[in-house]
Formats: C-alpha cells, sequence, structure tokens
C-alpha cells in the first residue's frame, strides 16, 4: 500500500509540481530550502488531514488565496481543496473517490510515522511537546480520541475564561461548578488513554532500545501527572477547589491533563539530563520504531514511512537499525546527499526537488 502520484498547487514553496513514487523507499534529494519537507508535508496533510508545522493558512504559497493537493493511494484518488476567505474560517474539503468531506474519519486517515530533526529533541524540550507527541500517537491508534481531545479542550477553554472575567468570588464559584465537574470527568477519561499508552510502551522500550545499541540495558517510560492517579477524578475536583485562588490571580487552570509530563529512565538516571546524545538518539529512534508497531497492529498493515533529513543525524547502527523499517512498508526520506540512505533499497527512486 503506498502513493504512486503526488502533485501540488499554490502549496508552500511550490506553485505547481507533480511527482511519481516508488512501491519501496523514495529519496528526495535537494539543497536546503529547496522545498523537500514540504513535499513529506503535502503527504502527511493528504494521509492524516492535520499538518505537522505551524498553521494550515502557512501551507498557502505566498501571494494566494487557496492550495490544492492532489494523490493516488493504491487505487483511490484523494484531492484536497483549501480557500482562504477574508475575515472567516477557511473553506477546507477533501474528496476521495468522489465523496466529499470536510474532515477525514479515522478509518479514512493513513497511519503515517513521521521521523524529522525536531523530535530528536523530545526529551529537552518542553513538556507541551511531549504531551503532543502522545495525543498525536492516540489519535492514530484510537478513533474516538481525538473528540475526547477535543472535548476537554474546549471545557479548559471555558474554565479559563470564567478565571479571567473578574466575576465576583461568590458568582464565580457558581459558574466555575459545572465546568470543574466536567473537567474533572474528561481530564480523568484523558490521562487514562495517557497512562496506558505509556505503559504499552515501556513494556517494550528496554527491550528495543539493548537491541538497537547492542549493550543490555534499562529503559523506563513514566507519566508524570499533576494530579496522584489514585482517585483522579475526585482528586481532581478537589484540588481545582483548593486552588481556585491561585488560579484567578495567574488566570488559567493550573493542575489537568494539560500540565501533565513524562521522562525516560535509562539505567536509573533521567535520560534528559544524564544521556548522551547517541544515547538520546537510540531512545528516540525505539520510540519511532514501537510507534511504528503500534500503528501497525491497530490498522491492521505497516504505515507510511517519512524521514525527514534524519539519516545524517544517525550513525552506521541506527541507520540500520531504521533501513529494518523501511523494507517493510513505502518510505519517503528527505536528505541533502544520497549517499547518506543508499544501501536501503537497490530500487529506490530517486526524486530531484525544484520549486516553481
Amino acid at each position: 500500500m503506498g502513493f504512486a502520484s503526488l502533485a501540488l498547487h499554490n502549496f508552500r514553496s511550490y506553485s505547481r509540481y507533480a511527482l511519481k513514487l516508488g512501491d519501496g523507499v523514495n529519496i528526495v534529494v535537494g539543497p536546503n530550502g529547496s522545498g523537500k519537507t514540504n513535499l513529506l508535508e503535502a503527504i502527511y496533510v493528504l494521509a492524516t488531514g492535520s499538518t505537522f508545522r505551524g498553521a494550515e493558512r502557512d501551507l498557502v504559497a505566498s501571494g494566494s488565496d487557496w492550495f490544492r493537493l492532489e494523490a493516488e493511494w493504491d487505487d483511490q484518488r484523494r484531492v484536497l481543496t483549501y480557500q482562504l476567505r477574508p475575515g472567516q474560517q477557511a473553506d477546507k474539503q477533501f474528496n476521495i473517490d468522489g465523496t466529499k468531506k470536510v474532515r477525514l474519519t479515522h478509518t479514512q486517515r493513513i497511519p503515517v510515522v513521521l521521523f524529522e530533526p525536531g523530535h530528536l529533541r523530545l526529551l529537552t524540550d518542553s513538556p507541551s511537546t511531549r504531551r503532543t507527541y502522545l495525543d498525536s500517537l492516540l489519535i492514530g491508534l484510537q478513533p474516538d480520541f481525538s473528540w475526547l481531545k477535543h472535548q476537554f479542550e474546549r471545557v479548559l477553554l471555558q474554565r479559563n475564561n470564567l478565571l479571567k472575567s473578574r466575576l465576583s468570588p461568590a458568582v464565580l464559584d457558581d459558574s466555575l461548578f459545572v465546568w470543574d465537574i466536567k473537567f474533572a470527568e474528561l481530564a480523568s477519561q484523558l490521562v487514562q488513554r495517557r497512562v496506558e499508552l505509556v505503559a504499552k510502551i515501556s513494556t517494550r522500550l528496554g527491550a528495543l532500545y539493548s537491541e538497537i545499541a547492542h549493550k543490555k540495558s534499562t529503559v523506563e517510560m513514566h507519566y508524570l501527572p499533576s494530579v496522584p492517579l489514585a482517585n483522579y477524578e475526585a482528586q481532581t475536583l478537589n484540588l481545582l477547589r483548593h486552588r481556585r485562588h491561585d488560579d484567578v490571580v495567574r488566570g488559567f487552570t493550573t493542575i489537568g491533563p494539560q500540565r501533565d509530563d513524562f521522562k525516560l529512565v535509562l539505567n536509573g538516571a533521567p535520560a534528559e539530563s544524564t544521556a548522551s546524545r547517541g544515547e538520546i538518539r537510540t531512545l528516540l529512534l525505539a520510540l519511532k520504531i514501537i510507534e511504528f508497531e503500534l500503528l501497525a497492529d491497530q490498522s491492521g498493515h505497516e504505515p507510511l514511512l517519512l524521514l525527514d533529513d534524519v539519516f545524517s543525524e544517525l550513525d552506521s547502527t541506527r541507520r540500520k537499525a531504521l533501513a529494518n523499517l523501511t523494507k517493510k512498508t513505502q518510505t519517503i526520506i528527505t536528505t541533502t546527499d544520497a549517499d547518506a540512505a543508499t544501501g536501503l533499497d537497490k530500487n529506490s527512486t530517486i526524486i530531484s526537488t525544484k520549486t516553481s
């Protein structure tokens, strides 16, 4: 399964561009700034319905007010049109074999594993980066998680707006009561999903890390909640009441899933502060392989693999581990140096970028 062709119109740096893709490894070669990542992003948007960087409005080429993407995926034709509307929400529409959709359903999304240089900073970036990592994976694995997350974010926004409203304490308490109950209920469901995913990843992580690094190591992944997990819903309600004054002063909700984090522990020590550069790369590579395995198990077939200029960041041992995935599925690799991706597949399709 895979993309056979791709056409871009007014998308990022491309005014008009089309290419053919092979079933196996596709190597997109070009200098920095030539639009390699834009091609990966176009595929990602057609597959998942969303972008992995910036806002959707940023996808429209400079000087234009619309973009269009077209592709053949297996025997299916996919088209996405996006039109900016002054003062209004943009008009976004998918067309899949003649069926029009405003957004892709879970079954219409194509499983994708993306590995790009920014992911190598996962452990050292802010907690929001790690929360996004977990939630993005859950959206790919569980049909209803996107809805759950949207509902929670809606309640969180309503609560934060009330905290900033300067209502009298009595009126504010009455107004927050209903939202606090809903917040605790949705937060409990969301955190439970994250905790279960972290436990599943942690179970596989140590053995996979040891296999890639060629040395026996222990690796654990721990979820770091802002509310104790035992009796989570009740504890959340209690903490929301006790922290109400602080929340009003700050103007936002200081506990809940939107404040949580996770950490990796390598051989008993926190990886973000003690792991070497090579060890962090091995950890991140292991996480991506587990992501691939989880999505493959959930969907019943191997996900599309998008590698954005990461081969140059990996040594031969880690490249070999990643190369094992490329043998299983359609892969698109971007690089400034084709030699960095050689040896993956002697029948690789080489694609040179050019903007027009």
